[in-house]
């Protein structure tokens, strides 16, 4: 072998090797660039102490303890979670809690939950803690009330995708008055469809459910 193909082969060789370095450096670069999807966010703080709730039965239940300035900044971050604002002497949260529990379970989601009589000094649900940053952040969502107040209602949910406030649900069903009957069990299965298509808005391509 001469000099000169000596080199052209070797010069040959080395150049692959230098194109195959080249696109294996192009995909890492990239893979570090591309956004991953966001992810709906699963709570580990302390879960919620749902005792009082007398027709919740699940001691495992999906249920984890949040304020309202961790949800703002939760919604700040970009983040995708749905919370539950309520309290247990609450006939329509009462009547919604196992509900609401049973379809999270089912799309293997879990619940943040915002206790609107958490301090006891609390006796309406305008002396929520940071109720005025719950209004500047949500306040389109609530309805005003007869004193032309922002006023949040219990139960109500709401759904947020990437930190935007995607669906939100009052109450039970329409026609349930919880202070004078429980829910019929057609009504139940209409909640539960209603929860079901509200979980569907954060988890598609999450859970099968």
């Amino acid at each position: 072998m001469t000099a000169e193909r000596f080199y052209n082969k070797h010069m040959s060789i080395l150049l692959k090797r230098i194109s195959f370095l080249a696109v294996i450096l192009s995909l890492l670069l990239s893979a570090g660039c591309r956004k991953e999807d966001p992810s709906p966010v699963y709570l580990t703080g302390p879960k919620s102490d749902m005792s009082a709730y007398e027709y919740l039965y699940d001691e495992d239940h999906v249920y984890y303890d949040l304020t309202v300035k961790e949800m703002v900044e939760a919604m700040e971050e970009g983040n995708t979670f749905v919370v539950l604002f309520g309290y247990a002497e609450c006939e329509w949260c009462v009547e919604a809690v196992p509900v609401l529990n049973d379809i999270a379970k089912e799309f293997e989601f879990q619940v943040a939950y915002i206790d609107t009589r958490k301090d006891p000094s609390w006796k309406k649900n305008t002396d929520l803690l940071d109720y005025d940053l719950l209004v500047k952040t949500v306040g389109e969502y609530l309805e005003f009330d007869s004193d032309g107040i922002r006023h949040l209602y219990t139960p109500t949910l709401f759904v947020i995708k990437d930190g935007a406030v995607v669906a939100t649900h009052e109450g039970t069903v329409e026609g349930h008055n919880a202070r004078n009957r429980p829910m019929k069990e057609e009504e139940m299965e209409e909640l539960r469809t209603i929860y079901r298509e509200l979980f569907s808005l954060v988890t598609e391509g999450e859970t099968d459910g």
